[in-house]
């Protein structure tokens, strides 16, 4: 294969100590796309004196956006369908180039090259280090990279046929202990951030910690290397250790604050009963928002009443009247939302007094929670709407309408839904907007409720199911979080056969984003 049909992509930061070395065994390929991910030593300083020898290196920058949406943004920028994938500490054996300049390729084709990995210029074949065959030269009309935060790798589809080659890449992998904990530390929290889908633990971070070291040192043939082959050990270890215990900070830490959000259309004297029932609450949110899908003065001048005395802090979220718009009212109220965590409920749900409590109590990021839901008799409501009291809805009868903690956490641990779940069905049944919580970086991360939705249907549901495609997960909360929702006649579901098609378009193309 002629080299100069592949363009290299490599993405660098703070790569001053190896970069030169790594430049000068690519010079013979077609061009060198070069992406600075913020550095703040001489990479750049380097990459330039390189480009003024040689004009077929292109620098490009970006902020970090995870490692597998870098490669791919690299990508974007390659001028030749061959790409050879390669990172800032390796180094091209010119025994590769040869091998490759033999090879005739086809687009199904992806080479994985052997690499050898360095610890303080030693070649370590223990520790789980080798061998170690990395896929890196691929057409990139065939494939990419997946957009994982940390560990990405190329997407493999049906009939990808594999060429692995007798020679490859020489990894500096670790210059000291240093540079191995500091790194440690980096990916592991990454790592994190990326797998909050999963489950952690102490345990499970002990365990994982002891048998990572056991089976690098003895089993991987760690003890063969000396003090070099120990310290691997034990730093992987010590990642195993950390990447389980930072994810069960980060999934298990409560929020400090949240906002409950309200969504009313025109409906005063229910709103004014879900307000008193929040002023009943054991424990008030740090901000209550009401979503107003463009209500007239009457809801207006109610709210302006209630903030004279509110308990908290009351805020009115305002859109235009154009017709049932509530994904688009949700998220403007979210926008202004201060608080970490978000809890919405409908503007005809009363709250028991231990709602929010309950929602904070069983909050995790990643997870979205579906909490109970009593619907009141027509009867029912109209006697709470005629007595304006809203403690009448706590007199339903009936299991369901009692708290119970040993309930809810068995529920709460069975109920587990995520994006495996659409392969099997089509829709989440119970995901519904009126009594729903989850942390508002999680609702940024997919761009909010789809705006595209207009009238009753599918808006929940959809907006779920991209949680769910984004490694989230839904879980039910029973017996807890519970609200009484006054009796009113069913929208009309006049919209409901087009907004099923939004959501079905979401499920075929298992979106994140509703936008763009």
């Amino acid at each position: 294969m002629n080299l100069q049909k592949i363009s290299v992509i490599i993405i660098v930061k703070n790569a001053q100590d190896t970069l030169r070395e790594c430049l000068n065994s690519l010079k013979d390929f077609g061009e060198i796309v070069l992406l600075n991910n913020e550095s703040s030593d001489d990479t750049l300083k380097i990459a330039h004196e390189f480009g003024k020898e040689f004009s077929n290196l292109y620098i490009y920058e970006s902020e970090f956006i995870g490692f597998g949406a870098l490669k791919n943004l690299a990508l974007s920028y390659a001028k030749n369908e061959w790409i050879l994938s390669i990172d800032a500490d390796e180094i091209l054996e010119d025994e590769a180039k040869e091998e490759l300049k033999k090879l005739d390729l086809n687009k199904f084709n992806i080479l994985a090259l052997p690499r050898k990995n360095l610890y303080k210029g030693e070649w370590i074949k223990g520790c789980g280090w080798w061998p170690d065959f990395v896929l890196r030269v691929f057409n990139k009309n065939y494939t990419k990279f997946n957009d994982n935060l940390v560990h990405e790798s190329l997407i493999l589809p049906s009939g990808t046929q594999k060429i692995y080659l007798k020679n490859g890449l020489k990894h500096y992998a670790f210059n000291d202990i240093s540079h191995l904990i500091s790194k440690m530390q980096y990916y592991s929290s990454l790592w994190a951030k990326q797998n909050l889908h999963k489950n952690s633990g102490i345990f499970k971070a002990n365990i994982r910690a002891f048998w990572t070291f056991f089976r690098n040192y003895f089993f991987k043939k760690g003890i063969f290397y000396g003090y070099k082959g120990f310290i691997i050990s034990v730093c992987n270890a010590l990642g195993a250790f950390f990447k389980y215990m930072k994810l069960y900070e980060l999934k298990y830490e409560k929020p400090k604050t949240c906002a409950l959000i309200i969504t009313t259309y025109n409906e005063p004297k229910r709103l004014a009963l879900v307000l008193d029932s929040v002023k009943n609450l054991s424990l008030l949110p740090n901000e209550v928002i009401i979503a107003d899908d463009g209500s007239k003065e009457e809801t207006r001048n109610l709210i302006k009443e209630y903030q004279k005395n509110f308990p908290c802090i009351l805020k009115h979220s305002w859109i235009e009247d154009k017709g049932f718009r509530a994904a688009k009212s949700r998220n403007e109220a979210i926008k202004i939302a201060q608080s970490e965590y978000i809890i919405l409920i409908d503007g005809d749900m009363i709250l028991e007094k231990d709602f929010i409590k309950d929602h904070l109590n069983f909050s995790q990021k990643g997870v979205i929670l579906q909490g109970s839901r009593t619907i009141l008799e027509k009867s029912e409501s109209e006697e709470i709407l005629k007595k304006d009291d809203f403690k009448l809805a706590f007199n339903k009868k009936g299991l369901k309408n009692k708290k119970n903690d040993f309930l809810a956490s068995l529920i709460y641990k069975f109920s587990k839904i995520d994006k495996k779940f659409f392969k099997k069905s089509e829709l989440v049944k119970g995901s519904k907007t009126c009594n729903m919580s989850f942390y508002k970086s999680d609702f940024e991360a997919i761009d909010g409720f789809n705006e595209n939705f207009v009238g009753w249907g599918r808006e929940d549901s959809e907006f779920v199911a991209r949680f769910l495609f984004n490694n989230g997960l839904f879980r039910r909360l029973k017996f807890n979080a519970l609200a009484y929702h006054i009796y009113h006649e069913e929208n009309s579901k006049n919209m409901l056969e087009s907004n099923h098609q939004i959501y079905l378009e979401t499920i075929k193309n298992q979106k994140i984003s509703w936008k763009g």
